[in-house]
């Protein structure tokens, strides 16, 4: 199956909302998950189903990548990604997923980096991922053992930005 896994995209101080859980995206935030949405949509992937952690600005990331793929009716929260979590926990729920299945799963750092060194079989490459707001990374595990899998993909909002200003960069 492919999983793509994503850091929410930038989100306001906590100050400014009263709370960790209700910080929402700024308008930077939601500039860089519409275009990771699109960098998603135009991508070989047919995303199936859309998870994000229940905090204010995971519901956001998912809800944007959700109307950039036309999935508005595929978005569920899971307490599994809340900030602090082991996202391993939401492995139960894909064993329902098809191997041909890909999946877009949308959490908080460091959280998702470790989630994605399980899902690699590595055990220190966390140390070496790097995941600033908005980054994506798409993996393609079997989802038997949800170990070993093979990087597809690692993007960042800021690279796609400099792809559109200039174009031949690759």
């Amino acid at each position: 199956m492919k999983i793509i896994l994503v850091r929410h995209g930038e989100a306001e101080d906590v100050f400014l909302a009263g709370s960790d859980r209700e910080r929402k995206l700024t308008e930077k935030g939601v500039s860089d998950i519409h275009k990771i949405g699109a960098f998603i949509r135009n991508s070989q992937l047919k995303v199936t189903t859309i998870y994000h952690s229940p905090y204010e600005r995971t519901k956001n990331t998912a809800n944007i990548i959700a109307s950039e793929l036309h999935l508005e009716d595929h978005v569920y929260s899971a307490d599994e990604l809340s900030a602090g979590s082991d996202c391993c926990n939401l492995l139960p729920d894909l064993y329902s997923c098809s191997n041909s299945d890909a999946i877009v799963v949308v959490g908080h750092n460091p959280d998702i980096v470790y989630f994605a060194a399980k899902l690699l079989g590595a055990t220190s490459c966390e140390n070496h991922l790097v995941f600033s707001p908005g980054t994506t990374i798409a993996v393609n595990v079997a989802k038997e053992r949800f170990s070993h899998g093979q990087i597809l993909w690692v993007i960042s909002p800021d690279f796609l930005e400099s792809k559109q200003e200039n174009p031949l960069l690759v």
